[in-house]
């Protein structure tokens, strides 16, 4: 190596210009990362991936949107999560919190995702309250796939505790929106006491998870492994009622693939594998002709982490929802039943050129009528109505707010039986069975659950949020009117 006249360089003055060339590259590459983030920096303390998910991880093969925000320390950076599940508590002093604001989208874990609805500082904490996010407001670019079917039966178990969305009035709501698991289930967060809650119409198989009290209800989730359902009870103002619903399925698998490109989503496939039956077991009555009509969304997350796909942690969690409606017209009235039917096919559905597909074609048969099986001894007309929501979800987020792809399922059943005056003529029972499909990619909350949420939002100055966002779908798969006898004087 030669000087500017040809002198051969002393040792010393080598090391010196080596030196300093290797000085002016190393800031060269740092000042091109502070001014062009297009990713996560790698994550820091992973700790409390098990609680609070795990943290995103930068990859060349993903572009972000440019108002998504990458706070470091994964879960390392949670120092917790409030009772209503939309207020995250994080290290302020954590990498990128700092360049927080409202309207951005706050990236820490696949669980603490989402946009900023507000944020303050609380003691040596940053409350970040988050709302729900479409997925292409998170990635720009990215084709996400799973190398093989992801088992859902050993999920994670995330508890909410009793947040105040936990129960709202069904009036004007609407639809479209298992045996319990013998595979142990990990309990992350608060788990409620194991009592005694109804046990209609379970198998003796079943293991059912810890009962939560929520809205006067008790109820029992369970998942995953032979399904996902709950058992539930009430018991108060006059009226006692206990249930259970499940939707039945083997082995359960989900695989998923999501290509954006430019901000929209090209391709899409969800599918939920497994279905095998749905069951319902219900009992209520009064003494006093009182009548409720509830939505309990179960505050619960049954969780099963993809792992990283080019960096970005997906998961595949299970949701539910259950309604209660009753209709007793005397004081004394009663009603109970239980059925089942056989489910052929998947849950799930594939997206391509703008157009929707159901993943395969569900074939719906009764294995037990629950028309025949209705009683309720009354001197006036009693009713019921159960309404149920399973949802899947592949994404990010936590606790329904999930960002990415999904797939609910909701039924809808209606019991009705006549006075016992009329027995001699005509013991009227009648079913209406209502089987509806919620598909997409983006996010669905339930409209009533929105309501609440908004409300106390606005108390908060915080906005509001949208009940969806993304593309999707709804179908109605079945139904059917079932009456017993069938005589004019039931059909009237």
């Amino acid at each position: 190596m030669t000087g500017g006249k040809g002198d051969v360089l002393a040792p010393g003055s080598w090391r010196r210009r080596t030196t300093a060339a290797l000085l002016t590259v190393t800031l060269l590459l740092l000042a091109a990362c502070e001014r062009g983030a297009a990713g996560p920096k790698p994550p820091g303390d992973t700790g409390g991936d098990q609680r609070y998910g795990a943290a995103p991880a930068p990859d060349p093969k993903v572009t972000y949107q440019p108002d998504v925000v990458f706070v470091g320390g994964g879960s390392g950076s949670v120092r917790g999560l409030s009772d209503d599940a939309l207020t995250w508590r994080i290290n302020p002093d954590a990498d990128g919190a700092d360049q927080l604001a409202r309207g951005k989208v706050m990236f820490l874990t696949g669980r603490a995702v989402g946009r900023v609805l507000d944020l303050r500082r609380d003691g040596e904490d940053l409350a970040v309250l988050l709302g729900p996010v479409d997925i292409t407001d998170v990635i720009r670019d990215g084709t996400f796939t799973g190398d093989r079917p992801v088992s859902l039966q050993s999920p994670t178990r995330y508890d909410a505790g009793t947040p105040f969305w936990a129960e709202y009035d069904a009036e004007g709501g609407g639809a479209g929106g298992g045996t319990g698991s013998t595979t142990p289930v990990t309990t992350v967060a608060r788990a409620g006491q194991v009592g005694g809650a109804a046990t209609f119409g379970v198998t003796r198989r079943a293991r059912v998870l810890g009962e939560q009290q929520v809205a006067g209800f008790a109820i029992k989730p369970i998942c995953c492994a032979s399904g996902v359902g709950a058992q539930f009870s009430y018991d108060g103002g006059g009226i006692r009622i206990e249930g259970t619903v499940q939707l039945v399925m083997k082995s359960p698998t989900a695989r998923f693939h999501l290509e954006i490109r430019g901000a929209t989503v090209r391709r899409a496939e969800l599918r939920i594998a497994g279905l095998a039956a749905l069951r319902i077991g219900i009992a209520g009555a009064t003494d006093r002709g009182q009548n409720i009509n509830k939505r309990i969304p179960i505050p619960l997350d049954f969780s099963v982490p993809v792992g990283q796909i080019l960096g970005v942690p997906f998961s595949i969690t299970a949701t539910q929802l259950i309604g209660v409606q009753t209709a007793f017209s005397a004081k004394d009235g009663n009603i109970k039943a239980s059925g089942e039917w056989s489910l052929g096919g998947s849950l799930g559905f594939g997206y391509a050129d703008g157009e929707f597909g159901v993943t395969e074609p569900w074939n719906l048969t009764v294995r037990n009528s629950i028309t025949d099986s209705i009683y309720g001894p009354s001197v006036g007309v009693s009713g019921i109505i159960v309404h149920y929501q399973a949802a899947f979800r592949a994404g990010l987020g936590a606790f329904g707010f999930t960002a990415g792809l999904y797939a609910t399922v909701t039924a809808t059943v209606g019991l009705t039986v006549g006075s016992a005056l009329g027995a001699p003529i005509a013991l009227c029972r009648s079913t209406q069975l209502g089987l509806y499909l919620d598909y997409g990619v983006g996010y669905s909350v339930p409209a009533g659950l929105v309501k609440a949420i908004n409300a106390f939002l606005d108390l908060v100055n915080a906005g509001s949020i949208d009940a969806k966002a993304g593309i999707g779908k709804v179908d109605n798969v079945f139904n059917k009117l079932d009456i017993q006898p069938d005589k004019k004087i039931c059909r009237s």
